[in-house]
């Protein structure tokens, strides 16, 4: 196998462009010129959602509480190291520091009042609330491209990942010593549009 950072290794007939199961990756939403990515930490949100893993979008790109590790859907045989990832296709998205899946359910995230994103299970162990699925955003590509910007459904209830800069934790809706000053509140949200745009071009992308 051939590992990269950013940048690809791999022999002369392989296509390198494409996002592939096994690979360590950072997402990152794309709001007024400023980029932020897709993290989490063992913070939890006490006295107001579930209390579950609080997930965020960071704007610190060099954080590495912002790699997210591709696997198969809750319950699957596991995909193959290298594969490339077809739109349409189920994915888990762990989290590659604390090992819980990024997870959605049926309770309203705290700043916004969408629906609740965040960090659920141990060593990867989780539940069908875990699953997603990669839309693309434009054209008719067959697998999910690199730097192309992509919409990530989540495949229980219907809504689309998330976050923007009219929800970010603040000293206000935070506290005086928030453990995510400035990051922004990451959602599932019923449309897609602006807010729910993801795209990677940085990871350790592992090809066959």
């Amino acid at each position: 196998l051939a590992l990269a950072l950013t940048s690809d290794v791999a022999f002369a007939d392989e296509d390198t462009n494409y996002v592939t199961c096994g690979s360590a990756i950072k997402l990152t939403h794309v709001e007024n010129n400023a980029d932020f990515f897709l993290s989490s930490d063992n913070h939890r949100m006490n006295g107001s959602g579930s209390g579950q893993q609080l997930v965020t979008s960071n704007p610190d790109g060099g954080s590495s509480s912002s790699l997210w590790l591709i696997k198969e859907s809750h319950g699957k045989s596991p995909c193959k190291t290298g594969e490339s990832i077809a739109y349409g296709a189920k994915i888990r998205l762990t989290h590659v520091s604390t090992g819980s899946n990024l997870h959605s359910h049926n309770v309203r995230s705290p700043l916004s009042q969408q629906q609740e994103v965040s960090g659920y299970g141990e060593n990867a162990a989780g539940d069908t609330g875990d699953d997603w699925v990669v839309q693309p955003t434009r054209g008719s590509a067959k697998y999910w491209e690199k730097g192309e910007f992509v919409y990530l459904q989540h495949a229980e209830t219907g809504v689309y990942l998330g976050c923007t800069t009219q929800a970010q934790f603040t000293q206000r809706n935070c506290g005086h010593n928030c453990p995510v000053m400035d990051h922004l509140e990451v959602f599932g949200r019923n449309s897609k549009d602006s807010f729910t745009k993801w795209k990677t071009d940085v990871g350790i992308f592992l090809h066959k």
